[in-house]
């Protein structure tokens, strides 16, 4: 298995909405691992529009298992601005019109801002073939690419650092890195939820039983990650119980009851 750690700088103001509160559309602190994996151009999406605003994340990442997985981009440092937009007409009357999923006609944006950073990794199995995709094949060759992300399309800048050493353990580990907790195999033991991820449910420090996992060195970084991460492992209506940890009311965090995640 090789595994790459990827930087992500944002060059652009992104916005897509994570949570809506009213008219006030927020941006997550996060880059899901679906976005980054149509953002580095692995999916091949027939056909090219989609009128009826649904995703078809199944059919398009699953062909990935086996060959490639990429975790989500957790944030190092994260700076928001927010805007307003009104797309509305200018007329007395205003016709009834199809609303839209992904562009509401009036309300405020909170963006992540141009500077912002994230981490994440991406998992490329030995036995795995080829990927037609450019820019992945730039990134493994150690040089930088710029992608698109968010409902604006705007710039990031993306690289990649091959791990110097990469052991395959089987033991009760420690999992700091953003996962997806759809793509697990295994349920953590407790973990710490972030809030209103979308489309699936996000997690981060995450302990985990004797299971296996990967065990990469980045200089004198020891990143753990769990073995057998697939886009889409769990079907949609399996539900995952464990036992997670959230943000107290003071700042710390406290252990809840077992209780069920969802998708």
């Amino acid at each position: 298995m090789q595994i790459y750690r990827g930087e992500l700088e944002l060059l652009d103001y992104v916005f897509y909405a994570t949570t809506e509160r009213g008219s006030v559309h927020e941006t997550g602190g996060f880059i899901h691992n679906y976005a980054l994996a149509y953002a580095l151009g692995l999916v091949r999406s027939v056909p090219y529009t989609n009128l009826t605003q649904q995703p078809r994340y199944e059919e398009e990442l699953t062909p990935l298992n086996g060959q490639l997985y990429i975790t989500p981009a957790a944030p190092q440092q994260v700076a928001y601005s927010t805007v307003q937009w009104n797309t509305l007409r200018e007329s007395y009357g205003i016709p009834k019109k199809q609303p839209s999923l992904g562009y509401p006609d009036w309300g405020f944006a909170r963006m992540l801002r141009p500077g912002s950073r994230f981490t994440f990794y991406v998992l490329i199995s030995d036995q795995g073939k080829a990927l037609d995709a450019p820019a992945l094949s730039q990134l493994l060759q150690g040089n930088p690419v710029r992608v698109r992300l968010g409902k604006f399309m705007a710039k990031a800048r993306m690289q990649l650092r091959r791990a110097d050493r990469v052991t395959e353990r089987t033991e009760a580990f420690f999992a700091e890195s953003y996962l997806n907790w759809r793509d697990l195999a295994e349920d953590p033991e407790f973990c710490d939820v972030v809030v209103a991820s979308r489309p699936t449910r996000l997690i981060s420090r995450a302990q985990f039983s004797a299971a296996p996992h990967y065990e990469a060195r980045f200089g004198e970084d020891i990143i753990r990650l769990p073995a057998n991460m697939r886009f889409l492992a769990r079907p949609p209506g399996k539900q995952a119980t464990s036992t997670t940890r959230k943000p107290g009311a003071a700042g710390g965090r406290k252990t809840s009851s077992k209780r069920k995640g969802r998708s």
